[in-house]
This record gives structure tokens, C-alpha cells and sequence, in this order.
């Protein structure tokens, strides 16, 4: 018998995809640095797509089964030592330069280098979002293949996100992050800076990281050469 139509349609698609480069093969301090991640950035981390990068032999399985617990969907191991192990879990290799290696999440002094990822594509972009409201202590706002505009304030415990640009006319006191998707061209703007977090593309500082930026003044958040930096910024 035969078919009308066919059974696959196979098309080309950018995704977002983050390189996770291992920096230390301890498999407790990587499930443990994961676990403070999904916590300080539950939206960014569920479903994210991810190719495992590492200069060392470390316990394969166990970071597959840390990165699934907290949503990260890893897609594949870049070429080195843990090639082999990924072909036995049938997981693919990819060559080392098919993208930019990135941290899985800063240093205690400094942030990390940046995940490769595409932003979205303009077709998908879709008007901002905006919130007239203050953001109150424990409430998540997301504007999803847009910007996101809070014209009052952000409390602390209260997280804004955005998969464009982050803009707070009011004091910037809980979470912000822009990029949501990988969008590394995505910035963040508050009237007054005294964030717990903000980030940029899964690129993250906490508030003890950012104690030589302009807490308290208008600042600006923005991804330069794969690092997090924030300035002063005339509102």
C-alpha cells in the first residue's frame, strides 16, 4: 500500500543552546552549585538545553542525573574526557568548536564566561510586558519572547524576568533576569539597584558579587565579552 503522505518533515531550526563547562569534578559541589542555581533561577534552568563541556574525568552519569533534576536537559558532550562515557550512555559528541564554552555558574569572585545561544527569533518577539503594580515578596512576573517594563518597585524575595530586556522605574531590591532564552544582546535597567540577583543569559552575580556596583543609583546590567557587567546608568 502505498503512503500519501510522508512520515517525517525535517526542517532547520536555531536553538538555545547553553554550554555547561565543568570547572571542578567533585559530583557533591556540582549537584550542590546546581540545586543554589535552579533556587535563585527556577525559570531560566527548567528546559534548558545544555552541552557538557569539561577538561576532566568526572562521574558522567551522576552530572546527567544532577542537571535532570532541576529541569536542564542535557543534549550532548563536547569531544575530550568525557567522550567515551557519553557514547556508552548514548549521548552525542560534539566537536569543541561548535560553540562558546560557558560556566555553569560564577566563581565566589567573579562571573562566569557566557552560554552560546541564539535569541529568539523577531518573528517570535511579542509586544512588552508591562506592570504598573509594585512586585511584591514571593511573586514571579515573566514576560515570555519580550521585554518586561515594572513602572514600581521590586521587593525583595520578588523575581522579574524577561526573555528580552528587564526595565525597573522603581528600586530594583529582589531578583531580575533578562535573556531568559539566551538572548546575550538582552539588558537590565533599574531607577535604583539593590538586587539579590540579576542575569543576563544564565550569566548570574548575587549580591555579595556586586558590592563595587552602584547600589542604590540607576544602573545597567549587560553581557560585554562574555562577562556580567553593571554601571552606573542615567536614568
Amino acid at each position: 500500500m502505498t503512503r500519501s503522505r510522508s512520515a517525517l518533515e525535517i526542517k532547520g531550526r536555531m536553538l538555545s543552546i547553553t554550554r555547561v563547562r565543568v570547572l571542578d569534578p567533585d559530583s557533591a559541589a556540582i549537584r550542590a552549585q546546581l540545586e543554589q542555581l535552579a533556587r535563585q533561577m527556577p525559570q531560566a534552568v527548567k528546559g534548558m538545553a545544555a552541552v557538557i563541556d569539561s577538561e576532566f574525568e568526572s562521574d558522567l552519569p551522576a552530572l546527567l542525573r544532577a542537571m535532570r533534576g532541576i529541569g536542564i536537559q542535557p543534549l550532548a558532550v563536547s569531544d575530550g574526557p568525557l567522550a567515551a562515557a557519553a557514547r556508552d550512555l548514548g549521548l552525542a559528541v560534539v566537536s569543541r568548536d561548535s560553540g562558546k564554552a560557558a560556566a555553569a555558574a560564577p566563581e565566589k569572585s567573579k562571573t562566569p564566561e557566557p552560554p552560546a545561544a541564539a535569541p529568539a527569533p523577531a518573528s517570535a518577539r511579542r509586544p512588552a510586558r508591562i506592570v504598573s503594580e509594585p512586585v511584591r515578596s514571593g511573586q514571579q512576573i515573566y514576560a515570555e519572547h519580550g521585554d518586561l517594563v515594572v513602572l514600581s518597585a521590586v521587593s525583595p524575595g520578588a523575581e522579574v524576568i524577561a526573555d528580552g530586556c528587564v526595565h525597573v522605574y522603581g528600586k530594583l531590591s529582589g531578583r531580575a533576569i533578562a535573556g531568559a532564552r539566551g538572548d546575550e544582546s538582552a539588558r537590565i535597567f533599574c531607577r535604583k539597584l539593590d538586587a539579590e540577583l540579576i542575569a543576563i543569559a544564565g550569566i548570574y552575580a548575587v549580591s555579595e558579587q556586586m558590592k563595587d556596583s552602584p547600589r542604590g543609583a540607576a544602573a545597567m546590567a549587560y553581557l560585554e565579552q562574555g562577562r556580567l557587567r553593571i554601571e552606573a546608568h542615567k536614568a
